[in-house]
C-alpha cells in the first residue's frame, strides 16, 4: 500500500509544492520550521485541502488528480487522521468517539460500538470507555484519538504533532507506545512533528520542508550526518557552510575559505561538528589548516557542555566544556582564535 503524492496548492502566502513516496509499513516524519507547510501537506493528503496540481495515489488507486478531474472525498479515502489537539468530541464518551468514524462510514451502531470497545481494550482503555474526554489524562486522550484513527482500518495513517499536547513527564512513555502501534500498522504512515527527538524515535525516514518545498529526504542517520539546509544543521547542532570547492579548498560567498582533507569541485556543503572547533585566546602554534580570528558573541550552557557562538570570517559554533569556558573567560566575550583540523570538515555535493 504505497503512498505516492505530488501536492501543489496555494494557501494564503504558502505555496506548497512537494512530491514524495511512503512505502507499505514505512513511517515517514515530516519536519520543518513554522510555516513550512507540514500540516497543510497532511491535510491535503487527507483530502481536507483540494490540490491545484499533482496527485495523491494509494496502492495504485488515484485519490485525487485535478488534471484528470479525480477527487475522492475525505470520508471515502480510508485515511486515518489524528489531529494535533486530538479533536475529541467533548460530549461523547471515549467509546462513542472511537465509534464516530465507523458510523460516518456506514457501520451500524451496535457493530461500531463493538469495534470501538475492542480498540479501547487494545489501547488498555477498556475501563475508561464510558468516560468523557475531560475526565481523561493527556496520554489517555491521545490513545483514544489514535484508536479512533485506527478503528476505520485505514490504508494510510496521518498523525499531526501526536505528542505535542502531552506533558513532558508522560511524553516519553507515550512515545514508546505510539512507536509500538506504528510498528504494527501495515500501511504507510506520515507523522508531522517539529521535534527531532520524536522524529528519530518514531520514523524510519525524514522529509524536511522549508517554505513549502522539500529540501531533504533520507534516513535519520543521513539527514543528521549530512544536512542540506541551515535549518536542519541548527536542528541537529552542526555548523553548515556552502561554497565552491576547488580541490581541498572551499571558497565561501563571504570571500573566506576553509580547507578539508578531501578534494571536490563545484558547489558543495561543508559540515563541521561544534566539538571539532577549538578556541584559543592566542594564535595557536603548529600548522592547523584552518585558523582565523573571531569574536565571542555568546555562550549557552547545555548540560555538561557549553555552545560558544563565534562571529568572524567564518561564523561558527563551538562546543566546549564548562572548564574551558572558565579558563578562556569566554563569558566575557572578546577576541578569540578559531582552529579546525582539515580532517574534521566533511565536504559533499550541494
Amino acid at each position: 500500500m504505497t503512498l505516492r503524492a505530488s501536492v501543489a496548492l496555494q494557501l494564503g502566502t504558502l505555496a506548497l509544492d512537494v512530491a514524495f513516496e511512503v512505502a507499505d509499513g514505512e513511517v515517514v516524519a515530516v519536519l520543518g520550521p513554522n510555516g513550512a507547510g507540514k500540516t497543510t501537506l497532511l491535510r491535503a493528503l487527507a483530502g481536507l485541502y483540494p490540490l491545484e496540481k499533482g496527485y495523491v495515489s494509494l496502492n495504485g488507486t488515484l485519490l485525487e488528480a485535478p488534471e484528470e478531474r479525480v477527487r475522492v472525498a475525505p470520508e471515502g479515502r480510508a485515511v486515518g487522521v489524528m489531529f494535533q489537539d486530538y479533536l475529541l468530541f467533548p460530549h461523547l464518551s471515549a467509546r462513542e468517539n472511537v465509534a464516530f468514524g465507523l458510523r460516518a462510514r456506514g457501520v451500524g451502531k451496535a457493530e461500531a460500538r463493538r469495534r470501538a470497545g475492542e480498540w479501547l481494550d487494545r489501547m488498555r482503555l477498556g475501563e475508561h470507555a464510558h468516560e468523557h474526554p475531560r475526565a481523561l489524562s493527556g496520554g489517555q486522550a491521545q490513545r483514544v484519538a489514535l484508536a479512533r484513527a485506527l478503528a476505520i482500518e485505514p490504508r494510510l495513517l496521518l498523525l499531526d504533532e501526536p505528542l505535542a499536547a502531552l506533558d513532558v513527564e508522560v511524553r516519553q512513555a507515550v512515545r514508546r507506545e505510539l512507536r509500538a502501534h506504528l510498528d504494527q500498522f501495515p500501511g504507510p504512515a506520515v507523522v508531522v512533528t517539529h521535534a527531532p527527538l520524536e522524529a528519530a524515535a518514531l520514523a524510519d525516514r525524514l522529509v524536511i520542508l522549508e517554505h513549502g518545498r522539500l529540501v531533504q529526504d533520507g534516513s535519520v542517520a543521513e539527514v543528521t550526518r549530512r544536512p542540506r539546509s541551515e535549518w536542519v544543521a541548527r536542528l541537529v547542532g552542526l555548523n553548515l557552510l556552502r561554497g565552491q570547492a576547488r580541490g581541498a579548498r572551499v571558497e565561501l560567498p563571504s570571500g573566506a575559505s576553509v580547507v578539508s582533507a578531501s578534494r571536490a569541485s563545484g558547489e558543495v556543503f561543508a559540515v563541521i561538528d561544534p566539538r571539532a572547533v577549538a578556541l584559543h585566546r592566542r594564535q595557536p602554534d603548529g600548522s592547523p589548516r584552518n585558523v582565523w580570528r573571531g569574536s565571542v558573541e555568546g555562550v549557552e550552557s547545555q548540560g555538561d557542555r557549553a555552545r560558544v557562538y563565534v562571529d568572524g570570517a567564518v561564523p561558527v559554533v563551538a562546543e566546549v566544556t564548562p572548564a574551558a569556558v572558565a579558563e578562556l573567560n569566554l563569558a566575557g566575550g572578546g577576541s578569540i582564535w578559531v582552529s579546525i583540523k582539515a580532517t574534521e570538515i566533511d565536504v559533499y555535493d550541494a
